[in-house]
């Protein structure tokens, strides 16, 4: 269980990573005169504390265990949620411009990533053995702002919009990634095997994104 956590701390850094690198791309479009990397910074800040005072949030003191589960799903489903509104955004942009190739390419490159993205969010779970109906909704969450992102990109092609949903969505996969490793994966247990298993897992989770986008392209 510490392996899968630490893998799906490893997807959400690389999420996160390639979130920005997009975003800084979007953000060279805007002008000198927007000063792009700094917009990109500030949203990513600002989204990372607000989702972490709002995951500060009073809760009850039975709020463990497959509850606190529970919880770390729903939240790296909303992280991948966002980071694909972003994704969904590209697809859009892509069939609003002409580009049907391209805007089709994307839609099945993003899918079999989402599959591996898809493993994050149901690994804190596994064990409980949810219901149906519990993984239809995290699927929503974390799937269907990628259609929404599609429509808003088909009508609305701006570079700030871009930069925008970019950001938003590589600080909730920073902030979602950091709580995780902090409650989940590194929680005080020091003996170097834990801590070689923390590593191994990370990086398999970078490296299962990383072999898929090589793939894919």
């Amino acid at each position: 269980m510490l392996f899968l956590m630490a893998a799906t701390v490893g997807l959400l850094l690389f999420l996160g990573v390639d979130a920005t690198n997009e975003a800084l791309e979007q953000a060279n479009l805007l002008g000198g005169h927007f000063h792009g990397t700094g917009l990109v910074a500030i949203v990513i800040v600002g989204t990372i504390l607000l989702l972490d005072a709002i995951g500060r949030r009073p809760t009850t003191t039975g709020s463990k265990g497959a509850d606190a589960r529970m919880a770390f799903a729903w939240l790296i489903a909303i992280g991948i949620g966002l980071h694909n509104l972003g994704e969904g955004l590209a697809i859009g942009a892509a069939y609003a411009v002409g580009a049907a190739s391209l805007g089709t390419f994307l839609v099945i490159g993003f899918i079999i990533q989402n599959v591996t993205e898809g493993l994050g969010i149901i690994m804190p779970i596994a064990k409980d053995r949810p219901s149906l109906k519990t993984l239809a909704l995290l699927s929503l969450v974390g799937g269907a702002p990628a259609i929404l992102g599609a429509w808003i990109g088909d009508f609305i092609t701006a570079p700030a919009l871009s930069v925008l949903f970019l950001s938003v969505g590589a600080g909730a996969v920073f902030q979602v990634a950091y709580s995780i490793g902090k409650k989940l994966v590194w929680t005080g247990d020091s003996s170097r095997s834990m801590a070689l298993t923390s590593f191994a897992g990370v990086t398999a989770g970078m490296l299962a994104l990383y072999v898929t986008g090589v793939l894919v392209k």
